[in-house]
């Protein structure tokens, strides 16, 4: 089928619209929000997600103690849910992160949240769901009715919402009017992202397996590039950050594996600079000795043209490094979709799949 027929593509295409209005949706919220979390003690955020959601709160890892003194930690659910653990989440910010809203599991911990005090905050695309009620702040995606199985449209606007909460306890006022004039700058990419993903999805639609890598605050897109990739087109493959994968999964490298890694451009001072990009070469020069076909995704300029029989989409987006992950999932989702749609497959109904995902 035509990739421009399916649902994807259009909740895809929506994406600028939603960061053109999600601002004002959540402007008050927000404030009241940032200003308990402030007015509070509790300075580490548990975050429970499942899936997508999951990428999303990995992320918010990253750009909140990247740029904060708050704290985040990952939750497991089961703990709760499974073997009813007695875990204090009084000293606190509990934040669940769901599409739908009604993760069983990530509901379960946002209750022992509200049980013992703590503040609690769902991200979410249902204001009537289970978490946005259950939860005393419901920062809301707005995203629109979403219908294909895999979540494109609701992960940039997860994304825009954490890095928002992030940048406001950062004090980032600059992150926060980037934040206000994303869609333009969304808007002028995405005609780049369009040619380079039908240029690479024809070029590696045959793949059978593969890796996708990122390092810090592009982590996340590496484990959701994965996603997208498994869920629509049924290959095997599997993301980790750069700095794991030396540590075993480099033996299964070959010729005959695809490593698709994602780049962003530091833009700290000229030493942050200078270790991102030499930690970012090492690992694009060792695939290449390896003899794997590497697909580079990045937004600086200075790693293109640098590596022979390396295939380069750059994207001249110039925004912070934090802001790249919006290019990236652009990147990403466009990519599944070609390359479902290039191999025959309907990305809107994966086999085996729902949209809605229950566990508990």
């Amino acid at each position: 089928m035509n990739y421009k027929d399916t649902l994807m593509w259009k909740e895809i295409s929506e994406t600028p619209a939603i960061f053109g209005r999600i601002f004002d949706a959540n402007k008050d919220v927000m404030a009241s929000l940032v200003s308990a979390i402030k007015g509070g003690k509790a300075t580490n955020f548990v975050a429970a997600a499942r899936g997508t959601s999951d990428h999303a709160l990995i992320f918010f890892k990253y750009a909140l103690e990247v740029n904060s003194n708050y704290t985040c930690g990952l939750s497991a659910p089961s703990v709760i849910t499974l073997y009813k653990g007695k875990i204090n989440y009084a000293n606190s910010i509990v934040i669940g992160c769901s599409q739908s809203g009604k993760a069983a599991d990530v509901l379960e911990v946002l209750k022992k949240g509200n049980e013992q005090g703590a503040i609690t905050i769902a991200v979410t695309n249902d204001v009537e769901s289970p978490m946005a009620k259950e939860a005393k702040f419901h920062l809301f995606c707005d995203a629109g009715l979403e219908s294909s199985v895999a979540a494109t449209k609701t992960f940039s606007a997860q994304l825009y919402l954490l890095l928002w909460l992030a940048s406001e306890l950062s004090e980032k006022k600059d992150y926060i009017f980037n934040l206000k004039n994303l869609k333009p700058e969304i808007e002028a990419v995405i005609p780049q992202i369009d040619e380079l993903t039908t240029k690479y999805a024809e070029k590696f639609k045959e793949m059978k397996s593969g890796f996708v890598l990122s390092r810090g605050l592009t982590y996340a897109i590496a484990l959701e590039a994965t996603l997208k990739l498994q869920e629509t087109s049924y290959i095997q493959m599997k993301g980790y950050a750069g700095s794991d994968f030396y540590h075993g999964p480099m033996a299964m490298v070959n010729a005959e594996t695809p490593v698709i890694i994602y780049c962003a451009k530091n833009d700290g001072d000229d030493e942050m600079q200078a270790l991102v990009r030499a930690d970012q070469i090492k690992l694009i020069e060792k695939m290449l000795s390896l003899g794997a076909p590497v697909l580079l995704v990045t937004n600086d300029f200075i790693l293109t043209n640098k590596f022979k029989k390396v295939n380069e989409a750059f994207l001249n987006f110039n925004l912070p490094e934090e802001f790249a992950m919006f290019a990236f999932a652009l990147f990403a989702q466009m990519f599944a979709c070609k390359v479902s749609c290039g191999i025959g497959n309907n990305p809107d109904a994966p086999r085996a799949l729902n949209k809605i995902t229950i566990t508990k």
